[in-house]
């Protein structure tokens, strides 16, 4: 009789690292004496995207190959599988030590009198907001999660002035709603400081009369880009429409962008003069004051690079799926997001 060894001194590990949906492996197998009874193999799947761990089947199956042995070919579903642990925790915006964070899904970071916030804490812990109005929260409003309305005379504002860029780098994400808007500056967010130079920027509807074509506002003494300006999108926002806004000034890379649901909107501008370090943080302001009537689910900004250095964006990418699988809008990201099909 002919013996046959197939070590196995460890289990079989097979790494899934193609993409989000797990698709077949094979594995040469070397390790088990197979004339000597019965024979166990124990087949380790490890899958590191968590929209993959879903199409890992409840009875995956082994088919078995003859090589230049005289083993027998065949096909065995596996009668004994388990899964023994999963991960599907989601990507937060808690793994970049955002620099200020605004979640109106979270009811512990804010108290209500009525429907009405009556006080509202940063989740980074460096501002101390303050509430000019009554904005209203709005339960089961965006895929079955809360927001919050500002009525057109409401926003939020910090009492305190922090850092929002480091060395010039700083970048911002969030999702809005607008409903009505009467003034070209009539912003979702802005940062403010009292500063000679006033290096600070909003991102501002950039029409009056109900429409929303979006700009990014920079200083009044044009030098944040030297003689320009603001940083129009090139496509609108329209009414009633839950959108993902994120903004990069990225100092590192020399580049300031604004994108529209995961894709870069604007032009990309030199970055020639830093913002300033510290500012007041504005959600439904502008530096002025104006403020439009609308929505406001989630926002967080960084004072920091937007990703690994250089040009790389992949924090705000990730920022982007989290916000999209979050609040129901991933139908919003283009086919080719990294994070259109998770998280």
């Amino acid at each position: 009789m002919v013996t046959i060894l197939y070590f196995f001194p460890t289990p079989i590990f097979s790494q899934d690292s193609s993409g989000p949906v797990l698709s077949a492996f094979s594995q040469d197998l070397n390790a088990v004496d197979i004339t000597s009874g019965g024979v166990t193999l124990t087949i380790q799947i490890t899958v590191t995207d968590s929209s993959a761990i879903a199409n890992v089947s409840s009875t995956p199956s082994l088919t078995l190959s003859s090589g230049n042995t005289s083993i027998t070919s065949g096909y065995q579903n596996f009668s004994n599988w388990s899964v023994t642990s999963t991960n599907t925790t989601l990507w937060s915006p808690s793994n970049i030590s955002p620099s200020g964070w605004i979640d109106a899904s979270d009811a512990s970071s804010y108290n209500l009198s009525g429907s009405n916030l009556s006080s509202i804490t940063d989740k980074s812990g460096n501002f101390n907001m303050t509430i000019d109005g009554t904005p209203q929260r709005n339960t089961n409003s965006l895929n079955g999660l809360s927001t919050f309305y500002f009525d057109g005379s409401e926003s939020l504002i910090s009492s305190d002035q922090d850092q929002v860029a480091s060395s010039g780098n700083h970048w911002a994400i969030g999702v809005f709603r607008w409903d009505s808007v009467d003034n070209h500056k009539d912003s979702f967010w802005s940062f403010d400081n009292s500063n000679s130079s006033r290096r600070t920027y909003a991102i501002s509807s950039s029409d009056s009369n109900n429409s929303w074509s979006g700009e990014i506002d920079y200083d009044g003494n044009n030098s944040i880009v030297s003689g320009t300006a603001k940083n129009s999108f090139t496509v609108n926002i329209g009414r009633y429409t839950y959108t993902i806004v994120s903004v990069v000034f990225n100092k590192t890379g020399n580049q300031i962008f604004g994108r529209l649901n995961g894709t870069t909107r604007t032009s990309v501008h030199s970055y020639n003069n830093s913002l300033y370090q510290n500012a007041d943080y504005r959600l439904f302001r502008n530096r002025g004051g104006t403020k439009p009537a609308g929505r406001l689910a989630e926002h967080f900004f960084k004072a920091g690079v937007p990703g690994t250095g250089g040009t790389d964006i992949t924090d705000v990418e990730k920022a982007e799926g989290y916000l999209a699988h979050k609040w129901g809008l991933e139908s919003s990201l283009p086919s080719n997001h990294p994070y259109k099909s998770s998280a």
